[in-house]
C-alpha cells in the first residue's frame, strides 16, 4: 500500500511539459482518467503544439512518490465557456490507499492548488467518492469557503463491443439518427441551453450555448435523432435529441451529455441514440470502450444506458477502476461558475 512518506508534488501549466510518467499513468487507469486525459492529447499530435488554445489558466498538479510512480494527478483546467471542475484521479486503486496516505498527498495537493489559482476559481470538484470528500474538506480548511452543494452523485458505466446489445429493441422508434452537421446548429444550441436550465446552478446564456453548439459541430463531437415536422404544410427535420461524446482518446470515448427536448420524451429515442453512438464509437472508429456517467437519482437513464450494454466496469476494485464519483461544490457566493 502507499506509504504516507515519501512523495513529491510538481505543477505544470503546459500539456508538453508534463513528464511521460504522467502520460503514462494515466494510460493505466484510462478509465477513470477520462476526466483528464482526452484534454491533454487534443489534436491529432498529442504532445505537439496543437494542444488547445481555450484560455492559458491550464493546471496540473501531479503527485509522484519516491520510486517515481506517478500517485495522483489534478487538473484545473478551462474549457470554450469556462473552467472545468477540479478532476483528480488516482493512479491506483482508491481502496488500496491508507487514509493517512491519502490526506496527506490531499493536503499537499491542495496547497500547491491554493499557491497557483485564485481561491474563487475552485467552485466544485469531481473525483472519486473518497478523494472528493477528503480534498474538498481540506481545501475549505484552506480556503475558509465551506462546501454548500453537491451537485452530482454518480456511477462510471462502460459499453465494450462485448457488452453493446443488439438494435432489434430499437429498430421500431421512428426518425433517424446520424452524426451533427452544420444545419444542425441551431437546434443543438437550442438543445444545449434547454439542457443548462434543468442543470442549476450551471445555466448558460444564449450567446454560450450557441458556443457549446459551435464546439460540438465544429468538431464532430455529436450525433443527432432527428423527426419530420409537418407545419403549415411544410416538412422540416427537428433534432429531437443529443448525444455528445467531448473527452475521448484512440482507445476510450466518453459520452458527456444525453438529452431530448421535454416535447419529444418516452418516445425511446435516448435509448436508440445512445446506441447507435456506442456502436459507431466503437465499431468505426475502433475504440475499446465508451464509458459515461449516470446520477445515482436518474433510474430511467440508468435504464435506458443498462438496456443499450453500459455496465459496471469488470472487477473495478481489482483494475483500479472507480465506480462511484461526486461532484461536490464550495460556496457561490464566493467562487466563480464554470460549466462542463
Amino acid at each position: 500500500m502507499p506509504s504516507a512518506r515519501g512523495f513529491s508534488v510538481s505543477c505544470y501549466k503546459h500539456a508538453k511539459s508534463l513528464p511521460d510518467n504522467v502520460f503514462n499513468a494515466l494510460e493505466e487507469n484510462r478509465v477513470d482518467a477520462n476526466v483528464i486525459l482526452p484534454f491533454l492529447k487534443k489534436g491529432t499530435n498529442e504532445r505537439s503544439n496543437s494542444y488547445p488554445s481555450f484560455s492559458s489558466e491550464q493546471l496540473w498538479v501531479c503527485c509522484v512518490n519516491y520510486t517515481g510512480k506517478v500517485e495522483i494527478v489534478l487538473s484545473c483546467t478551462t474549457n470554450v465557456i469556462g473552467g472545468y471542475p477540479i478532476f483528480i484521479v488516482s493512479a491506483q486503486p482508491v481502496s488500496l490507499w491508507k487514509r493517512d496516505s491519502l490526506e496527506a498527498r490531499l493536503l499537499r495537493l491542495a496547497e500547491a492548488l491554493v499557491k497557483s489559482v485564485p481561491v474563487d476559481r475552485v467552485y466544485s470538484v469531481f473525483a472519486p467518492d473518497t478523494i472528493v470528500k477528503l480534498f474538498s474538506q481540506q481545501w475549505s480548511k484552506l480556503t475558509n469557503i465551506p462546501v454548500t452543494h453537491c451537485y452530482y452523485e454518480a456511477r462510471l458505466l462502460s459499453c465494450t463491443a462485448a457488452t453493446l446489445t443488439s438494435s432489434s429493441s430499437t429498430s421500431s422508434v421512428f426518425g433517424i439518427s446520424r452524426p451533427v452537421v452544420a444545419a444542425d446548429l441551431h437546434d443543438i444550441a437550442r438543445i444545449c441551453l434547454q439542457f443548462s436550465e434543468e442543470s442549476e446552478p450551471f445555466v448558460l446564456n444564449s450567446q454560450n450555448a450557441m458556443k457549446e453548439a459551435e464546439y460540438l459541430v465544429s468538431r464532430n463531437y455529436a450525433w443527432v435523432h432527428c423527426v419530420d415536422v409537418w407545419t403549415n404544410g411544410k416538412c422540416k427535420s427537428e433534432v429531437a435529441c443529443i448525444a455528445a461524446f467531448t473527452r475521448n482518446t484512440a482507445e476510450i470515448a466518453t459520452i458527456s451529455k444525453v438529452y431530448t427536448d421535454p416535447h419529444w420524451r418516452s418516445r425511446g429515442f435516448a435509448k436508440t441514440l445512445v446506441r447507435k453512438v456506442s456502436e459507431y464509437l466503437l465499431r468505426d472508429t475502433g475504440r475499446q470502450k465508451v464509458v459515461l456517467y449516470v446520477a445515482h437519482a436518474n433510474e430511467s437513464a440508468a435504464r435506458v444506458y443498462e438496456s443499450v450494454g453500459f455496465v459496471e466496469p469488470d472487477a473495478s476494485v481489482q483494475s483500479g477502476h472507480s465506480l462511484n464519483w461526486t461532484e461536490l461544490g464550495f460556496d457561490k457566493s464566493q467562487v466563480t461558475l464554470g460549466h462542463w
